[in-house]
């Protein structure tokens, strides 16, 4: 059976986050993680082929020249027919055989971590977006406020109405308030052509996803890298049992069939040439049946350093298993308590942009009557946008936390998609 990976161009424009995630999964890495796992397939269907019976022919041409005994043919061609068969290798067989489950096990995990990865980047890039157009949205208004206030300004000084270091200070606000619209403008762009590089096309998310919040009463450790680890804990104890049965005899079976044809040649007087053409047959066959077994009795330790090689690699594996439960325990409870916090976070800063709304709506029709100064006016436009600002980079920060979560939990990030 042979397997196909097409990579095909895309010309869907996708607007949500399930289709971003859903074309992420055409990245490269994935394909590649979908490749390696074919790999291990094929891997264990070899091994266990290379445990059957096998046949090999062999054709050869023999010379013997100068000196040699009279038994010995000159020139022999043969063809050997061998029918080779492992019967018992101290269960060095089996243990290889789990092992390479083991390893496909852990390329499908690998796989499945791969995919999550992708998901992860393209919600963090999704966000991330999102958040970005709405403060760009803001900083237009920002802009906007500004140029508007300027050229009132600009109006007033020249009637003498206004000083001179009010029409600096704004006009400075206003051209600062630019730059600030044109660098998130290329952070935009710079999202963009991160989402191009995971998805091989132009995405523009448009409708805004949330994810859903995650459960406190989740306990199950399904975190993917947890999980290989603990295939590899088994994978080091199937090392360990091939590693062991080097002290045990090998058993084998084989069976060789042979053809001749022989020039012999002999260097003996003429009356005896019919004699020896009787004795030296130029044609014959063979056949040979051997059940033999072979045991390494002394190889000055080598054996028991390799055991205890494997038996350390298996406290390493428990070891390396052991750290990752546990980091991955302790940051699921770190961000749960962020998630938290976040939360609170974003309730108090919507009463601070609330208030700062009122406070700026005030200060504008203060500062358009004279009654205040424009310093006054300058601190509560910023105050405004810094609320807004502010705001939005915690309900990103939030969805991106929540992604996070799902990702160390092992939760396929997609389903969470509301």
């Amino acid at each position: 059976m042979r397997y196909f990976i097409i990579f095909l161009p895309l010309f869907l424009f996708a607007s949500n986050l399930k289709e971003l995630i859903e074309l992420s999964l055409k990245n490269e890495q994935y394909q590649i993680k979908i490749m390696q796992n074919m790999q291990s397939s094929f891997e264990i269907q070899s091994l266990t082929s290379s445990y059957m019976p096998n046949l090999n022919l062999d054709i050869g041409y023999v010379g013997l020249n100068k000196d040699r005994l009279i038994i010995d043919p000159q020139e022999s061609f043969y063809t050997k027919l061998s029918l080779n068969f492992l019967l018992y290798d101290g269960g060095k067989r089996e243990a290889l055989i789990n092992s390479l489950k083991f390893k496909k096990n852990i390329t499908e995990l690998n796989k499945e971590q791969s995919k999550n990865y992708l998901a992860l980047k393209a919600s963090t890039l999704y966000f991330n977006y999102q958040s970005l157009q709405t403060i760009i949205k803001a900083s237009e208004q920002k802009e906007l406020f500004l140029e508007n206030t300027l050229q009132r300004l600009k109006k007033f000084y020249k009637v003498g109405l206004s000083a001179q270091n009010e029409l600096e200070s704004i006009n400075a606000k206003y051209h600062l308030a630019k730059l600030e619209l044109s660098k998130n403008l290329l952070k935009l762009e710079e999202i963009k052509k991160d989402i191009k590089i995971l998805t091989a096309q132009d995405f523009t998310p448009e409708k805004l996803n949330f994810l859903e919040n995650p459960s406190k009463d989740f306990k199950n450790n399904n975190n993917l890298e947890f999980l290989i680890a603990k295939e590899q804990i088994n994978q080091a104890n199937e090392k360990l049992k091939i590693a062991k049965s080097s002290y045990l005899p090998k058993i084998f079976l084989q069976n060789n069939f042979i053809f001749y044809k022989n020039n012999y040649n002999p260097k003996i007087p003429s009356i005896y040439q019919n004699l020896a053409n009787d004795f030296f047959k130029k044609h014959a066959q063979s056949n040979q049946f051997i059940i033999g077994m072979q045991w390494k009795i002394f190889d000055f330790n080598q054996r028991s350093k390799e055991v205890e090689k494997e038996r350390l690699e298996v406290q390493i594996a428990n070891a390396k298993a052991n750290l990752i439960k546990r980091e991955n325990e302790q940051n699921l409870e770190y961000l749960q308590k962020n998630l938290d916090i976040l939360k609170e976070q974003i309730n108090a800063l919507t009463y601070a942009l609330k208030a700062s709304e009122i406070a700026f709506k005030v200060v504008n029709e203060k500062y358009s009557a004279g009654l205040c100064s424009y310093i006054e006016y300058l601190e509560a436009l910023e105050e405004k946008f810094k609320a807004f600002s502010n705001l939005e980079l915690a309900k990103n920060e939030l969805e991106i936390t929540k992604a996070n979560y799902y990702f160390l939990a092992g939760i396929d990030i997609k389903d969470k998609v509301l």
